[in-house]
């Protein structure tokens, strides 16, 4: 018998098997449901919660599904789904949630593309004190509980899927977080847990393969903030925008005190990461017998101390280890292999002198032990370090850079397989007992092992859950990662997708998904190869019909096969007909640009208007036609352009027919545009991150003329103009 639940503002969660629709507060203060009392188990077997209906779209679903509160509740089987936050547990002690599902909560829909990506998809994690985390959503959100159990949770195509602040001496394991475009295991001031037999593949973004690969701070797993004391073993994590993200905190930078220390990792794939496998900085944790291949860093630690890398498995990475400014640092019996730099080593000739950490932490490179790894067809590059010492290591075509600023290190009874002169070492360290041997004709790489039965690393091996799953495969490789405006794409849904082949003015589309037919239904604006269809996978080959003045031009398919689920978790049988389009707008814009420097202390654009403005006049200046207007990044937007405290005045022109349009533009920092005069597209004369406006207009027939002003002070900098059909 289920016993009663305590009434709050929001209703107790139905117990009858059924699907129900309530929604939630858009503020996140009242939720949909409650749970609250003490030494309660309920089972929600055949219950679904729902926030919004399933056809609304991931980002605008709302409010909190569940929130729950008080001590010994248990919670077995319940699904919540379309909602901000699915479940929210407030200051609960021994709270156990068994089975439940939390898959397909909101989502934020992403601006970047395969062509580039858009700064406003950057996460930020560096502050949560007032659950300012709550801005990115999540499946289950444990606030202040100590003592919980999470088993078999399953949360799939939302955003962030575990997300813990203040969380003590917890238990994570035996669940599926997959397919989340940021976060699968997240947390804030939580020590003392145990994340476990869990598989946390595809939690990612900021990834278009062969053009950009910044993930965008997307992770498997995340610690930020005071996380210490916890054990992460045998957890599945790859493909995430970082498989693993530990950063110690805006306390540590300030201070250099505390951090997010005596971590161990143990067991864990943190493979196949666009950006690091491991990244954990600021901080003394273990890194022992995990997976880092194929990543753009295995390891990034920088500023890490006190620091274990031991019985790791890196290949194929652009650098095994990366670290900067670390001391006390061991890397012992680990498989380096196919990596360009298996490690680099660095200290930077300057550090910010405003910077908190430096001032109180010693933070010269310095005390590295390297000893008894295999390393092969790498290089290792030491820079501005002291107190080296490799000892033990069989290198195989290993190429030893070691920067004339290092002092004391030393070679001793390494064995180097090369051809290469004094055996690869360089001259003039201390070279003691090593031998030189002939290139190995064929050598293998040791397979990686989660387990360890043999006791290897005896009290560094955590011992395996009963029934804990092993949950690894090494299927599929980052070729086929792919994100889109909804975050990774799982192919359970077909897709048209343009492609970067081209052959004689014809365009490869790729039709992926799951296996069928399609048939073309509509092409406008394009000549076609294959006009009457094919199988998926399959292609498709286009150019623009020259024929067609009209810039819309537009292809669509009817996609039929398995069954599918799209992003939004809808699910349609087998032979369900589903239409993909393919569009372009190409507008045919020019722009005349004027580029000019302004004094921040003489000519502020935000205060000195009459001074910037006879700035702008009488300044000399940058000119620049380009047929875009797309600027992005650090560095200057043409050649002869500065950094930082620069103003751009442009007039540019486009041509459409007749209809409706949005105006989409993009500033970092102050924007003022006007199309024809007159109307105002965006007036933001202030400081800001990279902010798109947009507005809708019905245009005539023939040519419109844009006025932009902007001006940039420092950091980052944007300036875009997009114009497209509105829908």
């Amino acid at each position: 018998m289920i016993p009663l639940l305590l009434l709050s503002l929001a209703q107790t969660v139905p117990t009858k098997p059924g699907e129900y629709l309530k929604p939630s507060d858009v503020n996140l203060q009242t939720p949909a449901y409650s749970i609250s009392g003490k030494d309660v188990t309920l089972d929600f077997k055949g219950v679904v919660l729902r926030g919004t209906s399933k056809t609304v779209d991931p980002d605008q679903r709302k409010g909190i599904g569940v929130r729950v509160s008080g001590s010994n509740i248990t919670i077995k089987n319940l699904t919540v789904a379309g909602y901000k936050v699915a479940i929210l547990a407030e200051n609960c002690q021994n709270l156990k949630l068994i089975n439940c599902d939390v898959s397909w909560n909101w989502k934020q829909k992403l601006g970047s593309t395969p062509e580039k990506e858009d700064l406003n998809d950057w996460m930020s994690f560096h502050n949560n004190e007032k659950r300012e985390w709550f801005r990115y959503g999540a499946g289950v959100y444990l606030d202040g509980v100590t003592g919980f159990e999470v088993k078999g949770l399953k949360a799939y195509g939302g955003q962030c899927g575990l997300m813990m602040n203040r969380a003590e001496k917890g238990l994570v394991w035996n669940s599926s977080i997959n397919y989340m475009s940021a976060i699968g295991i997240g947390m804030y001031r939580s020590s003392n847990n145990r994340i476990m037999h869990n598989n946390l593949d595809y939690c990612v973004r900021g990834y278009s393969h062969g053009v950009y690969n910044r993930g965008q701070d997307s992770a498997a797993i995340l610690a930020f903030e005071q996380c210490s004391k916890n054990l992460f073993a045998y957890n599945s994590a790859r493909f995430g925008g970082d498989g693993f993200f530990l950063w110690a905190g805006q306390t540590t930078m300030d201070t250099g005190k505390g951090g997010c220390n005596d971590n161990l990792l143990y067991g864990n794939d943190f493979s196949d990461a666009p950006t690091n496998g491991i990244e954990a900085t600021f901080s003394r944790n273990k890194f022992v017998n995990n997976r880092v291949d194929n990543c753009w860093h295995g390891f990034w630690t920088g500023y890490s101390y006190d620091t274990l890398i031991a019985g790791n498995h890196i290949a194929g990475n652009e650098d095994g280890v990366a670290h900067e400014h670390g001391q006390n640092v061991t890397v012992e019996s680990n498989q380096f292999m196919g990596n360009k730099n298996a490690l680099r080593i660095w200290a930077n000739e300057k550090q910010d002198p405003n910077w908190g950490y430096p001032k109180n932490r010693e933070t010269r490179s310095m005390g590295w032990q390297i000893k008894d790894n295999a390393i092969g067809d790498a290089k290792i590059a030491v820079t501005r370090t002291e107190d080296v010492f490799f000892e033990g290591n069989n290198s195989f075509n290993t190429l030893f850079g070691i920067d004339p600023s290092c002092k004391n290190v030393r070679f001793v009874k390494n064995c180097l397989h090369t051809d290469l002169a004094n055996g690869g070492l360089p001259v003039g360290y201390s070279l003691e007992g090593n031998e030189c041997e002939k290139p190995l004709a064929s050598r293998s790489v040791g397979a990686w092992d989660p387990r360890d039965d043999e006791d290897v690393w005896e009290d560094l091996s955590p011992e395996r859950l009963k029934g804990g799953m092993m949950p690894f495969s090494t299927a599929g490789d980052k070729s086929s990662l792919r994100v889109d405006q909804w975050g990774p794409v799982d192919y359970k849904s077909p897709l048209l997708v343009a492609t970067k082949v081209f052959d004689q003015g014809w365009q490869k589309l790729a039709v992926l998904g799951p296996k069928g037919a399609y048939k073309v239904k509509v092409c406008d604006g394009f000549e076609i190869k294959n006009s009457i269809g094919g199988e998926v996978p399959g292609s498709i080959w286009i150019r623009p019909d020259a024929s067609k003045a009209d810039p819309k031009r537009q292809l669509k398919i009817i996609y039929t096969g398995g069954k599918t689920v799209d992003y939004r978790g809808i699910a349609s049988p087998a032979g369900t007909p589903i239409t993909l389009t393919h569009e372009t707008f190409e507008v045919k814009e020019s722009w005349n640009l004027r580029f000019f420097t302004w004094d921040p202390k003489t000519a502020d654009p935000r205060t000195q208007t009459r001074a910037y403005e006879q700035a702008s006049a009488l300044a000399p200046a940058v000119l620049a036609l380009p047929q875009k207007l797309d600027y992005a990044g650090y560095g200057a937007f043409e050649k002869g352009v500065p950094k930082t405290h620069f103003g751009t005045i442009g007039s540019g022109a486009f041509t459409v027919p007749e209809g409706t349009y949005t105006i989409e533009v993009t500033g970092d920092d102050g924007i003022v545009v006007t199309i024809d005069d007159d109307t105002v597209i965006c007036d933001e004369w202030h400081y800001q991150g990279p902010t798109t406006y947009s507005k809708t207009l019905k245009l005539s027939a023939g040519r419109h003329r844009v006025k932009i002003q902007h001006f940039q002070i420092d950091g980052y900098a944007a300036l875009k103009f997009v114009i497209k059909p509105a829908r």
